[in-house]
């Protein structure tokens, strides 16, 4: 099936994943694409198929061994990434399939180091950080006001992750300042004929809704579906 499909893998911790999931849904398909949201990788994985595929991950999964502060929640909420589903995710992009991760993507799956090599960044425990959700000023870079018909400079509620170190191939599409600095926040690559964007916004459904943001996903779902920028 050449039909483009978007797969929106929805699940995990202390976030407000479902009203999250449910506007980035909204936002594919006003555009026309097929979207699926499922609570299992697993499932997932299986529901993607073919080069005009999209899997979105939209979780917060990890091993929850870094700090005691998660001790209490590890036997509900911790959890790892088995060798063979990260070989399907990494197969699916090989193959030319597409994949998105949002927001607390970064920080899944720290037992599988492909995960951030894939991503082009992502958490490192040892000096990434956020301050607290609050407002934040966000503006496109030269290059990514290509892929947006919002506003190239805005402000919205949420959170900022710093320190992700990203490759260098990495195509940075906007940038916010959360009082640290501007730092990335939505970058895109290729890997081989497979591709990968990555949003580090996107706490919850406002974020989402928030109309620049809305538009920089729009374009965002464009690219990763194959269509022109």
């Amino acid at each position: 099936m050449n039909e483009p499909h978007l797969v929106i893998y929805s699940d995990g911790y202390r976030h407000p994943f479902a009203e999250s999931s449910a506007a980035l849904a909204s936002i594919a398909q006003g555009m026309g694409l097929r979207t699926t949201l499922t609570s299992s990788i697993s499932e997932a994985l299986t529901l993607v198929s073919g080069r005009r595929s999209i899997l979105a991950v939209n979780a917060l999964r990890w091993s929850m061994t870094q700090a005691e502060r998660h001790a209490a929640d590890r036997a509900e909420w911790g959890a790892l990434l088995d060798d063979a589903d990260m070989a399907r995710i990494a197969n699916h992009v090989a193959g030319g399939g597409s994949l998105l991760a949002m927001h607390t993507a970064v920080i899944c799956w720290d037992n599988q180091p492909g995960w951030i090599d894939l991503l082009g960044g992502g958490w490192n425990w040892d000096h990434s950080f956020h301050p607290p959700l609050g407002n934040v000023s966000a503006e496109l870079t030269f290059a990514g006001a290509a892929i947006s018909a919002g506003e190239r400079r805005f402000t919205l509620a949420d959170e900022v992750y710093h320190n992700l170190d990203l490759a260098s191939d990495c195509e940075v599409l906007a940038a916010a300042d959360a009082g640290h600095g501007a730092v990335p926040v939505v970058w895109r690559r290729m890997c081989g004929t497979g591709k990968v964007a990555v949003d580090t916004l996107g706490h919850d459904g406002a974020s989402l809704q928030h109309p620049a943001h809305a538009a920089i996903l729009a374009g965002l779902l464009e690219w990763l579906r194959g269509d022109p920028t």
